[in-house]
């Protein structure tokens, strides 16, 4: 048997575009995943209603 072992690619580095359109994607999830959790927050209030407050600790 011969002891050869596969190479290892090492992947190509990043050019400057890529980077910041990596970024720009990171951003734009960022904001819709807190614009989701801002959304369901408020759901979650408006669905309770007003009776939130009138409860016993």
């Amino acid at each position: 048997m011969s002891d050869q072992r596969p190479k290892q690619n090492t992947p190509a580095p990043f050019s400057p575009e890529d980077m910041a359109r990596r970024r720009r994607r990171s951003i734009a999830l960022a904001l819709v995943l807190a614009g989701l959790a801002i959304f369901f927050f408020v759901v979650t209030l408006v669905k309770t209603g007003p009776a939130i407050l009138n409860r016993p600790l």
